[in-house]
């Protein structure tokens, strides 16, 4: 039989254990590899950028960032999920005949996992990186301002960088951080400050992108209002600003854009928009409806692998150009252009 006195010493030894596993919390990160994942291979890359609309991926978006990495290691990383990319983006590159050497997905559970020394090398050695969806501002959360950002920048003169859903949405020059909730189209037209319109400053400056927000989903979610509400918010904030733009992703849909001519090419079965407001929108005020008129917006066509110049800003083949007016929260004009597009509908594949 136990002493009373021994059962409280155990009692006490457990109760300590339990504070220094809470303290110590749970590892910063998790990681997965497939290839040959002892040896890093050094190939020449070339640089890029995925804007990956969500939804069902796009192969020929991962194929072409495959073929860029020229049989190097492939990075994905994510702030929730698994390793189910890992698998696919391997079997890609096998399947495209430019096997890559290793794929690793790295889930960051917290921002301690930015320093750490075996992360920032895999980011160091990567020829492709890509980001996962998820919830855009955990990355915000957990890579401004730390050595993930300063390397992934520094990168991408020679490697591609992509993402899709919260991962595009991290990749303009203006990020919507979604860190207080979702805000659909009519809710932000309505009041363009409503609380759960976050606009917080660049992540990357990638080449082409610097006066860009960019939103995901796109027409399956109905998010032009809420992307153009985006856009008004930009020029009425920052009163420097005489000129933004818009880049708007459907699902199962990408722009694959040279970072060294500015030309991208839209692939998968949906559509992208490009959108450029010059001109401050006429209200854009607290509490009050949006008004905001004279929008130039490009469509892009996946099926038909539509071209556009970040350049330009023109389409070089396949667009369809339209103007887009907001008066006093309502849409006067067709936000998606001339048919067809359907709203709201998730295309089945």
């Amino acid at each position: 039989e136990m002493s009373g006195q021994f059962v409280i010493s155990l009692a006490v030894l457990f109760s300590i254990a339990l504070s220094a596993a809470a303290v110590a919390g749970p590892h910063s990160f998790d990681s997965w590899c497939l290839g040959k994942c002892d040896k890093d291979a050094h190939t020449v890359s070339q640089p890029g950028a995925v804007l990956m609309g969500g939804g069902k991926d796009t192969d020929e978006a991962f194929v072409w960032q495959i073929k860029n990495a020229n049989g190097g290691d492939f990075l994905v990383l994510r702030a929730s999920g698994d390793d189910a990319y890992n698998n696919y983006i391997y079997g890609l590159s096998v399947a495209s005949g430019t096997t890559l050497n290793s794929v690793t997905t790295v889930l960051f559970n917290n921002k301690k996992a930015s320093s750490d020394p075996e992360v920032l090398d895999l980011i160091r050695n990567a020829e492709a990186i890509f980001f996962a969806g998820g919830d855009q501002s955990q990355y915000v959360d957990y890579f401004v301002g730390t050595e993930v950002q300063s390397i992934i920048q520094s990168k991408l003169t020679s490697v591609t960088v992509g993402g899709t859903s919260a991962g595009l949405a991290i990749l303009g020059n203006f990020v919507y951080s979604g860190e207080n909730g979702s805000v659909e189209s009519p809710t932000a037209m309505a009041d363009p400050y409503v609380r759960s319109i976050t606009i917080v400053p660049a992540f990357l400056h990638i080449p082409f992108l610097e006066t860009i927000v960019t939103d995901t989903h796109f027409v399956t979610r109905d998010r032009m209002g809420r992307m153009l509400t985006f856009l008004a918010r930009d020029l009425q904030d920052d009163k420097a600003l005489t000129l933004s733009r818009a880049v708007g992703v459907d699902e199962h849909t990408a722009l694959l854009l040279n970072v060294t001519t500015g030309e991208a090419q839209a692939v998968g079965i949906n559509t992208a928009y490009v959108c450029t407001a010059n001109h401050d929108p006429e209200t854009c005020a607290d509490r009050t409806p949006l008004t905001f008129t004279g929008i130039v917006c490009t469509r892009l066509s996946g099926a038909l692998q539509s071209t556009y110049s970040f350049q330009s800003f023109q389409a070089l083949s396949d667009g369809v150009d339209y103007v887009n007016d907001i008066v006093q929260g309502n849409f006067t004009t067709a936000p998606y252009g001339p048919t067809p597009v359907t709203v709201g509908v998730k295309v089945k594949v």
